[in-house]
């Protein structure tokens, strides 16, 4: 018999099946738990949470009724028990296109059982075999829930974040093989075959202007050119915040282990860089299809170059990530000032039982224009092993990892955060991402009036999809249009 034509007499024939199954059981007749299960079976029931979209749902039997009883009892009144008993209860399947709420409630009226929910996924903490996590990575990573995050997502390789700053190591163990590639590319022709404006950029692009560049970098080429490898190191440990290869049993696992890096040179040698370089960098980013673009440096100037590459950018989708600044001031730089712009202040305050990373850092800047706190102090990334011991770059067993500490490396956290959640949920806009993100903070601490960074959160939180005209569910998977992240901080992306 159809599960939806029970009809009104359910109850009663629950009623029936109850009897006949105890009867069965040849339990004794006074004070029996036949006779505890019968009085409870008007008693209330706990309908737990229920997703209208979950596939199980699990039931426990009343009191004094064996799961066993049980599940011959609600499989003769058309529901389809998935397996034998389960601990106190049995799991029912909810059948293709029904409501999961709506069956929840029909269990629930079925006089058989003490509760009813969904029966949903748990999983293990997402923890990579990468040797330097346990040691260098963990004490910061588990304080945004990095772990909790990893168990639900590690990226997709069809997310690319550009990473604007010196350039990258190519050839670095965890790095290699996340590079975005450009196929519409001919290396080393000489043509800019996808008339993008940078001629043989199979792996980013270099916009270092030899007039401008230090004397002592002995650039030869004019840019734009492909030339975006990183001589200074600064570029390469963002990359690696954001995306070093995860669980691959190599050094350290960066946020989003599967994305892809696009590398984009803006910096010189010394990791300084002008206006007009940075602002055709997160132009050429934006036109390459970046999905993120991390912005670890700043300016105090209000720059229009700046103000409408963002725009530009913003435009076509892509997110901007930017660092709030090293100054330890109320207020923040550019590009991170501007509006649709995230930015991102460094936690970590020491203390006699270390660092606290749930404190803003000493130096950091702070106030209302700061969207994230996320850790940036004493952290552990990818360097060129070329750049150990030179520039303050302190490494880990001569290289290729080594320690930095900057609002500069907060970012590429919130980088890697926002990208996890665009291979989560592929087919919604940027800005939805940040409110996802932004509606997931945890409490941070003075001075300021940012909150820190909490990626599985973000993850695990439900948002509302249109089902219909003037009707709405709560829902998870992205199966339909998206109309806002549910909860109290639900926000538009970037601050205001």
């Amino acid at each position: 018999m159809r599960t939806d034509d029970l009809g009104d007499w359910r109850p009663l024939a629950a009623s029936l099946l109850l009897g006949v199954l105890l009867a069965a059981t040849a339990l004794s007749a006074a004070d029996s738990p036949a006779r505890s299960a019968a009085a409870s079976a008007g008693a209330s029931v706990v309908v737990g949470e229920t997703p209208a979209g979950a596939d199980f749902l699990y039931a426990q039997a009343l009191p004094g009724l064996r799961p066993d009883a049980l599940a011959r009892a609600v499989a003769a009144l058309g529901f389809d028990v998935a397996g034998g008993p389960r601990g106190e209860g049995v799991r029912v399947r909810v059948p293709d296109g029904a409501d999961a709420q709506e069956v929840a409630g029909r269990l629930a009226a079925s006089g058989l059982v003490r509760s009813v929910e969904a029966d949903g996924v748990v999983r293990a903490s997402g923890v990579p075999d990468d040797p330097l996590y346990a040691g260098a990575q963990h004490r910061y990573l588990h304080v945004v829930r990095a772990p909790e995050a990893w168990a639900r997502q590690h990226g997709d390789a069809g997310v690319v974040i550009a990473v604007v700053d010196t350039g990258l190591d190519w050839d670095h163990p965890d790095l290699s093989d996340r590079l975005f590639v450009n196929t519409r590319e001919t290396f080393m022709n000489g043509r800019d075959d996808d008339d993008n404006g940078c001629i043989d950029d199979i792996v980013g692009c270099n916009f270092v202007s030899l007039a401008t560049a230090d004397p002592s970098c002995r650039y030869r080429h004019d840019p734009p050119n492909w030339r975006a490898s990183d001589d200074e190191g600064h570029g390469t440990f963002v990359a690696g915040i954001a995306a070093a290869a995860g669980d691959n049993g190599t050094g350290m696992a960066g946020i989003a282990w599967n994305a892809r890096i696009l590398p984009v040179k803006v910096l010189d040698c010394t990791a300084t860089g002008r206006i007009s370089d940075a602002a055709a960098g997160i132009r050429y980013a934006a036109s390459m299809g970046a999905d993120v673009i991390n912005v670890s440096f700043g300016t105090l100037t209000d720059s229009p170059a700046l103000a409408e590459a963002v725009a530009f950018a913003r435009a076509r989708g892509a997110v901007i990530v930017a660092s709030a600044g090293n100054d330890g001031r109320r207020g923040i730089t550019y590009p991170a000032a501007y509006p649709g712009v995230v930015s991102v202040a460094a936690s970590g305050l020491e203390r006699p039982d270390g660092v606290d990373y749930r404190a803003t850092a000493p130096f950091a800047d702070f106030g209302g224009e700061v969207d994230f706190l996320a850790p940036g102090v004493d952290l552990m990334s990818t360097v060129p092993s070329r750049r150990c011991g030179l520039d303050g770059w302190e490494c880990v067993e001569e290289g290729p990892y080594g320690f930095g500490t900057g609002s500069s490396f907060a970012t590429p956290m919130v980088a890697g955060s926002i990208a996890l959640l665009r291979a989560q949920y592929p087919r919604v806009s940027g800005d939805f991402l940040v409110a996802l993100l932004q509606g997931a903070r945890q409490p941070g601490a003075s001075p300021g009036e940012a909150h820190l960074l909490d990626i599985a959160a973000a993850l695990e939180r439900t948002f509302t999809t249109v089902a219909a005209p003037g009707v709405s569910r709560t829902g998870g998977g992205g199966e339909a249009p998206l109309t806002g992240p549910a909860g109290p901080d639900a926000g538009a992306g970037g601050h205001d």
